[in-house]
């Protein structure tokens, strides 16, 4: 088959009206294209976001000497510790951060960057490097990257009865309103400020997937920055409805005396909300006291807990729309991938319906919750539950979401 240009296929029509019908043709092929690239443009935020980097972490150094690396190995991998678990607490799991000083062995790989970088709060940094931070000769610093064993953080954790929070992590938008002496201002995903920037570390930081609004004439008629000012988070719900995110905030800082902020910020999960103050303290504090706030939120409720704690009990699963192999696999790596799952093994295949029987490491809410963080599986509305079939589940496989 042979495909020719707009301009040379509109020669080869000499009827009037196959002319019409080809210009609406192309119009309709052109609206499509558009919506298309319009949805794509929000793919990021569309439902739960895979995190990466969950598992490394950056350390500033004076030098690369084997005391100094092994105190950037400890303060990385409790940085990691915290990422992965979601919890802050872990730093006082007196069995774990006997592990956490001694990190050798959960050490994957590393390697050093030589770095001019300015000395901030964001970044991690040893007692060396910290004794320095005064200097004006900062020539010496290095940036080491640690790569720690998934595997071997996530074992640490549940042997000491710590939760471990998967890669698939629920999105969080961020409607953020701020005032910087008398300069009133709403955050977009467009405008690099340091309060954004500030926002992006601690979410790095913390393995929290936000998004800032993208404030275009859509937002802005939609979207008063006196409702955003006000926390009115009822008022947003309109304009939060095109970004398709998990959960929302609304928020406001203002800059007092000197370099401090203080504030205060709503967050909304699933219909429960939450609230935060923020009370004279750095952009970078206020950042990581709201995103870390939020970090907590969401691992209380998607984080798998290990140690006695789990329940391993069983469900079943039943999956229909398998018409073929690849379905299968897909459908049975898909399952075996989710964090509550221990195990997944095949009962019966009957048609195009697959079911498993699955061991939990967690509550059954928690998978029904990781279930409803993309959109692999839909619910099959049409079956009905009872206190009898609480244990058993139906849902359809999207082909689209295939892995």
């Amino acid at each position: 088959m042979v495909y020719y240009p707009y301009s040379i296929a509109l020669c080869l029509f000499t009827d009037t009206d196959l002319k019409t019908i080809f210009y609406e043709n192309l119009i309709k092929t052109l609206a499509k294209l558009t919506f298309i690239t319009f949805i794509f443009s929000f793919s990021g935020l569309l439902s739960a976001a895979q995190i990466s980097g969950l598992y490394q972490s950056d350390v500033l150094v004076s030098s690369q000497s084997t005391e100094e690396r092994q105190e950037a190995f400890s303060l990385a991998l409790k940085e990691v510790l915290v990422r992965v678990s979601g919890k802050s607490s872990v730093l006082e799991n007196e069995s774990l951060m006997g592990v956490a000083n001694q990190p050798d062995q959960l050490v994957q790989k590393f390697s050093y960057e030589k770095t001019e970088a300015d000395i901030s709060l964001v970044a991690l940094m040893t007692e060396a490097v910290a004794d320095q931070e005064s200097k004006t000769d900062r020539d010496n610093f290095y940036r080491i990257n640690v790569v720690f064993s998934r595997l071997a953080v996530s074992q640490a954790l549940k042997k000491y009865g710590e939760p471990v929070w998967g890669s698939n992590r629920p999105s969080v938008l961020i409607w953020l309103a701020s005032d910087d002496q008398g300069r009133r201002s709403v955050l977009s995903s467009g405008a690099e400020t340091p309060i954004s920037q500030a926002i992006k570390r601690a979410a790095k930081t913390r393995g929290v997937p936000v998004y800032l609004p993208v404030m275009d004439l859509e937002d802005e008629a939609n979207v008063s920055s006196s409702d955003i000012w006000g926390l009115f988070i009822d008022s947003l719900h309109d304009a939060s409805a095109r970004y398709a995110a998990d959960s929302r905030v609304v928020g406001r800082l203002k800059q007092g005396n000197g370099s401090n902020w203080s504030g205060q910020w709503i967050f909304e999960l699933k219909g429960f909300v939450y609230r935060g103050d923020i009370d004279e303290q750095t952009l970078d504090e206020s950042a990581m006291l709201m995103v870390g706030s939020i970090a907590e939120i969401l691992a209380e409720r998607y984080a798998i807990l290990g140690g006695e704690s789990s329940l391993n009990s069983k469900v079943e699963l039943e999956i229909s729309d398998i018409n073929t192999m690849e379905d299968y696999v897909a459908a049975t790596r898909y399952i075996n991938s989710l964090p509550p799952v221990n195990n997944a093994q095949l009962n019966w295949v009957k048609g195009e319906r697959i079911r498993f029987t699955i061991s939990l490491n967690g509550y059954l809410e928690q998978l029904l919750q990781h279930i409803e963080l993309d959109t692999t599986l839909s619910e099959e509305v049409s079956q009905s539950f009872n206190a009898d079939d609480s244990a058993k589940l139906y849902y359809r496989w999207t082909k689209l979401n295939a892995l």
